[in-house]
């Protein structure tokens, strides 16, 4: 039997590829029960997606000085319906925009940053007043914030 160099690159490539991934397996298998903060896959499906948000920021004398670009995830509350919510979802991201215009929701002294605790505490009392149900949107986390400047 006589095996070509086609055979042989082939053979290493597979060899390096398995090795490879065998190597980083355990790693990602660590990194997945050792990070508390990443969402699980019961939180993905009790959750409302909310992307493409523009906040504009401006100073106390309400001139404006940057945009944020946010993308957010808002959690439905235990036994809540959250298909009823992502119904609502254009709804819901317009009463969070119409807020963010009310108030400039950026880190004190940061025209850059969010504010991400102020940011949720007003982006949930206007969601749950959109939906008629105190608490049935409970946590907003920020998957994504951009500035433009």
């Amino acid at each position: 039997m006589r095996i070509s160099r086609r055979d042989l690159l082939a053979a290493a490539s597979l060899t390096t590829a398995a090795v490879a991934v065998a190597a980083t397996a355990p790693a990602h298998a660590q990194d997945q029960g050792a990070a508390p903060d990443e969402t699980s896959e019961a939180d993905i499906a009790r959750s409302v997606e909310l992307g493409g948000m523009v906040f504009p920021v401006f100073d106390e004398k309400r001139k404006l000085k940057n945009y944020l670009f946010i993308s957010a995830r808002m959690l439905a509350g235990p036994g809540k319906d959250v298909w009823k919510y992502r119904e609502q979802q254009h709804f819901i991201r317009d009463a969070i925009v119409k807020a963010s215009h009310k108030i400039s929701l950026h880190a004190k002294g940061d025209f850059k940053k969010l504010d991400e605790n102020a940011a949720a505490a007003e982006c949930l009392k206007a969601a749950n007043a959109v939906v008629g149900e105190k608490d049935a949107l409970v946590t907003m986390t920020f998957t994504q914030i951009a500035s433009r400047t």
